[in-house]
């Protein structure tokens, strides 16, 4: 614990000061003892001491001037709650400081993501399991910084695999590879699924389904999985966006119960981490490649500590999840404990779902890959497939991913600045309706080209989905009018 104020061109120095735990419930501090709010322990500096008169308090051990002092907190036992570490800095007669801005820390435990058992699975039955993802991530649950393109809102498709315990391909202290890094910056999950499909070995399910994307940022998702004794975990992933490489997701989520059985149901929320592989620090910062990849980690209020993050808030440790997976077991199948069995099965894909061998749900090729959105920095582009027999598809209800998006970087990756800074950043709301005729269409620099022709319904039968778009004529567009759609 660092006391020392920065803020001034010279370090500033004090004489005495105080420093004490106590613990928080609801907003408010009380007094506890140390198996409660932890403990301090002193550095063998000789410039800190235990209070003489007050429990578990540190205090100076002489009056020199000094710019720092240090000591150690050990945390209380799980399940303790939050715990308030204040300071009072002493300058002079005349300039004191106490408990105020960064001279209070609220501490909070947190919370793990389940794990059910370590090493090996007793459960010989196989099951079959659903899960439901659902976005939370807004502007009303995280307003700061919240992206003004809103139109690139999305979480990407979600990817994954139930696996065995010694799989993993993303989570804490992970080096991205090339297809993660692809599924962190751009939402694209062809080269991560191709990494996966090469490790089959060790998968039962390569898990996919359908990503949210605006306006549907808080829908829901779903697919399919199945477990066994040997691939009893899961781990998938879904970039949310625009985002330099912000991911959320599982890693290594064990279904398997110590009593040999399998886990009902399980709700986890999914909180955000950087993947490595862009230095950006904001929602809809300029490409920045991270060389070398550094190690994915999690993003709290607290790191990477830095204002301009839309995480970081110093004065609470809590935050909003921004996804939610909701897991629930389908239905349990009867096996022996076959060790022969289990190493004849092969790796299936289920998409939404629906497995891919299901012939009633068999699909075409996608199509290619439609222009970027834009003409410059960052847009959408899409792909789409149909059912073979789509009136047979109708009947066996499949529910298969038909449309495929992802972000893409127009031919021009950064759009220009004009005006300098006091222009990009000086407009207010008079200004901006000033760029909206009487038909509430785009003038002036929020002048757009007529919308395309809606491309063709994704499903031959039933509900689908049609899009068109348009682009801004002057690049400054995207940045400056993001009250202007560019697509429906």
């Amino acid at each position: 614990f660092i006391v020392g104020s920065r803020t001034h061109a010279k370090l500033q120095q004090f004489t005495h000061f105080t420093l004490v735990a106590h613990a928080r419930n609801g907003g408010k501090t009380y007094i506890a003892g140390p198996r409660r709010v932890g403990r301090f322990q002193l550095f063998s500096d000789a410039l800190t001491k235990f209070h003489d008169q007050c429990v578990n308090t540190v205090t100076q051990a002489d009056d020199f001037p000094k710019s720092e002092v240090q000591v150690m907190w050990v945390a209380p036992p799980p399940g303790s709650g939050c715990v308030s570490i204040s300071a009072m800095v002493y300058e002079s007669d005349q300039q004191w400081f106490a408990d105020d801005g960064a001279l209070t820390k609220v501490l909070c435990e947190q919370q793990p993501v389940p794990r059910l058992q370590k090493g090996e699975c007793c459960a010989c039955d196989e099951a079959k399991y659903s899960f439901t993802f659902e976005g939370i991530w807004s502007n009303e649950t995280h307003p700061k910084d919240y992206p003004f393109a809103i139109w690139l809102t999305h979480f990407s498709d979600v990817i994954g695999a139930s696996h065995d315990t010694n799989f993993s391909f993303w989570g804490e202290q992970h080096i991205a590879t090339d297809g993660f890094r692809m599924l962190a910056e751009w939402g694209s999950v062809r080269l991560l699924e191709q990494e996966l499909r090469a490790k089959g070995s060790r998968l039962r399910t390569l898990i996919k389904a359908a990503g949210l994307w605006y306006p549907r940022v808080n829908a829901n998702t779903t697919s399919n999985f199945r477990v066994d004794r040997k691939h009893h975990k899961i781990s998938l992933a879904s970039m949310f966006g625009p985002s330099p490489d912000w991911v959320v997701g599982v890693s290594g989520l064990d279904l398997c119960r110590t009593d040999c059985t399998w886990t009902e149901t399980l709700d986890v929320d999914l909180y955000p981490w950087d993947a490595g592989t862009d230095s950006g620090i904001s929602y809809m910062s300029a490409n920045a490649e991270t060389q070398p990849r550094e190690r994915m980690h999690r993003i709290t209020t607290l790191y990477p500590e830095d204002p301009r993050a839309p995480f970081y808030n110093p004065q609470s440790a809590d935050m909003t999840p921004l996804a939610r997976l909701y897991i629930r077991r389908e239905k349990v199948i009867a096996r022996s404990c076959d060790e022969q069995f289990l190493q004849a099965q092969v790796l299936e894909l289920a998409e939404n779902t629906e497995e891919e061998t299901r012939p009633e749900c068999s699909t075409t090729e996608y199509t290619d890959w439609t222009p970027c959105s834009v003409t410059c920095g960052k847009g959408i582009r899409m792909r789409t497939r149909e059912y073979l027999r789509p009136d047979v598809a109708a009947t066996a209800r499949c529910n298969r991913q038909l449309i495929g998006k992802e972000m893409c970087v127009a031919e021009v990756a950064e759009c220009e600045e004009t005006g300098g800074d006091d222009a990009a950043s000086g407009e207010d709301v008079g200004q901006l309706a000033a760029t909206v005729d009487e038909a509430g269409e785009g003038t002036g620099v929020c002048a757009t080209t007529r919308w395309s022709e809606w491309s063709e319904c994704s499903a031959s039968c039933g509900i689908g989905v049609t899009m068109r778009t348009r682009t801004f004529v002057d690049h400054m567009g995207r940045k400056k009018c993001p009250h202007i759609s560019v697509g429906k």
